[in-house]
């Protein structure tokens, strides 16, 4: 605040100008939604011969074809037209020099379009940064400008100009609002989020390899599996999300040359198509899950999947293997890298939690009241895997998910003759980390597994007569007040879901919560009673046998046979006023129900 008491914006320093400069370069798809990601393809540390002169207007732009004979080539005639030299000591980009030249590749986000190119140019001591645009000649595309523009650091402010005067393109003006305010927000804001904020994705793989593999597989295997997917999720997440895993996995291991097929096992499988594309792919593996899917059937016979609930015992290990993998595996998250590390000395593991599950298979509770739930069970999970003894990276994954953080061991902190050793001490390093064990619990005993049939928890298997009571607890809530004398018909006031909870008995609630939902699910079931729209909730006026007929849902599903006045009228029945339809109009009975 100044002395008015009017908020003034800190300064920005030379540090957070390059970091927030470096997140454009190195994640340009945070700004431009149609991008995939970007490549580096040189990266040089120079001194200009004159720092006193302007940066020219252009610089020469690629030919159409690109290779490492090329790329030394044209970054030579760069060095040239901006009259710099190459440092003796070319460093990173995390060892600061005066002047840096790196060309990036702009990947597209759709794998069938061009990409572009891009050639920045970082002054660092004059906190100057230039982007030429030197795509080859004739090769359209959306991704990047097609102008030389530059950014600068003056007094702590960021500012944008195209090096040419005059550039008033619609293109421009987009970039110039949306790129300073970006760069501004990278350079002001505090990070206090949790450790697991990894600054890039896909770190431990290589990005080009991935970008081809992913849409590789997602035209080879994606596009065709959306079209005929039997289960009732969506195929949009589910499918692309396993394609880009996969991917992810088939990198990993092709950079392993010591084994060139892997032999793996999915605890927890699912729909198994993780399975299918590593099997297909030329690995070794099989998949185990509670419930046979639908989509199993449909699987050549190579693909390996068994019905079988997993308990963490002797009895489900697997030395022969080369991965345990964990993918979303709810309730046995906690245990994928102790069935590896009882495997066998050289077994590792994939672990991809979502949901916290402790040892014994019920919730996990949160230990660091300041740390979100799922950050702290990431905390959890990694040091549950080093005591393991094993060296673990940790990775963000670009999947359709919220939950992306990764673990992936890499053999052992302790050599391999003493893994018999090291193997009597496990159980009691399950213990320390486990919440709620002592010295005399048998942890694979008090092992809740997942039931074979998936219960129906969304609040249409409680009770009709408590559901009733809590319809009519609510109902009467929202008519207090109204007279059945009034002869405009009252559809009573508007509650928040805060409001009419505190109305319901304390059992009540309770039996509501262990069927998954609450209050608001069982709103929404009762649909012709109740509207709920943003936490609030209030009555719905009833439906005509139009608007039944009318509704595009029951158009999208091509229903032929509407069902209309087959159930009785709530409001018929229920409203101090009655239903304000007539009995030929309304979509319900007009009968007294029993």
């Amino acid at each position: 605040m100044d002395e008015d008491g009017e908020t003034v914006m800190a300064k920005i320093t030379p540090d957070s100008f390059w970091h927030s400069v470096n997140i454009l370069i190195t994640k340009p798809h945070i700004i431009n939604k149609r991008l995939w990601g970007s490549k580096t393809h040189f990266h040089l540390k120079c001194k200009l011969h004159d720092n006193t002169v302007n940066l020219p207007p252009n610089c020469s732009s690629l030919t159409n074809f690109i290779t490492s004979d090329q790329i030394e080539e044209y970054s030579q005639l760069v060095l040239k037209e901006l009259g710099a030299e190459k440092c003796d000591s070319e460093g990173s980009t995390g060892t600061e020099g005066p002047f840096e030249i790196q060309l990036t590749e702009i990947l597209p986000k759709i794998y069938t379009e061009k990409q572009a190119y891009q050639l920045v140019c970082l002054d660092k001591e004059k906190c100057i940064v230039t982007f030429y645009h030197v795509t080859p000649f004739g090769q359209e595309h959306k991704l990047c400008p097609n102008f030389t523009f530059t950014i600068k650091l003056e007094d702590g402010i960021i500012t944008m100009s195209p090096v040419s005067e005059g550039e008033t393109s619609s293109e421009y003006t987009w970039l110039a609002k949306t790129l300073i305010t970006q760069l501004t927000k990278w350079a002001t804001e505090k990070d206090h989020k949790s450790n697991y904020n990894i600054n890039q994705s896909l770190a431990l793989i290589s990005l080009s390899k991935y970008y081809e593999k992913y849409n590789e597989l997602k035209m080879k295997y994606g596009k065709e599996m959306v079209k005929i997917w039997p289960e009732c999720t969506d195929p949009q997440k589910f499918v692309y999300e396993d394609v880009a895993i996969a991917s992810y996995l088939l990198v990993l291991w092709e950079a392993d040359t010591t084994k060139k097929v892997k032999t793996f096992v999915d605890l927890g499988c699912g729909n198994g198509l993780l399975v299918y594309i590593l099997t297909q792919e030329g690995h070794n593996g099989l998949g185990l899950d509670v419930r046979k899917r639908n989509i199993w059937n449909m699987y050549p016979p190579n693909v390996v999947l068994q019905e079988r609930t997993i308990r963490p015992s002797d009895s489900y290990l697997f030395p022969e293997m080369d991965y345990v993998i964990g993918n979303h595996s709810d309730e046995l998250s906690p245990w994928i890298p102790v069935i590896a590390a009882r495997s066998s000395y050289k077994c590792n593991f994939f672990l991809l939690p979502c949901c916290a599950y402790d040892f014994d298979g019920s919730k996990y509770q949160r230990q660091n009241a300041f740390q979100s739930q799922y950050s702290d069970y990431l905390d959890f999970l990694q040091w549950v895997c080093k005591d393991l003894g094993f060296k673990v990276d940790i990775d963000r994954l670009k999947i359709p998910s919220t939950k992306r953080i990764c673990f992936i061991s890499n053999g052992r902190l302790y050599k391999e003759e003493e893994y018999e050793e090291f193997s009597l001490t496990i159980d009691d390093i399950i213990k320390r980390h486990s919440s709620f064990a002592s010295q005399d619990t048998c942890l694979e005993t008090t092992f809740k597994a997942r039931g074979a049939v998936e219960r129906v928890r969304n609040c249409t298997q409680v009770d009709r007569g408590v559901v009733d009571s809590i319809v009519d607890i609510i109902s009467k809530y929202l008519l207090k007040g109204c007279d059945s004398s009034d002869p405009k018909w009252n559809i009573g006031k508007t509650a928040e879901i805060n409001e009419l909870v505190q109305l319901i008995p304390k059992e009540k609630l309770t039996l509501l919560k262990s069927e998954c939902g609450g209050i608001q699910t069982l709103l929404k079931n009762n649909h012709n009673i109740f509207e709920v729209q943003s936490g609030k909730v209030t009555l719905r006026y009833p439906r005509t046998i139009n608007d039944v007929a009318s509704n595009p849902r029951k158009r999208k599903h091509k229903q032929t046979t509407l069902k209309v006045q087959q159930k009785p009228c709530w409001f018929y029945n229920n409203h101090p006023q009655g239903c304000p339809l007539s009995e030929t109009v309304c979509s319900y009975l007009h009968v007294k129900s029993n």
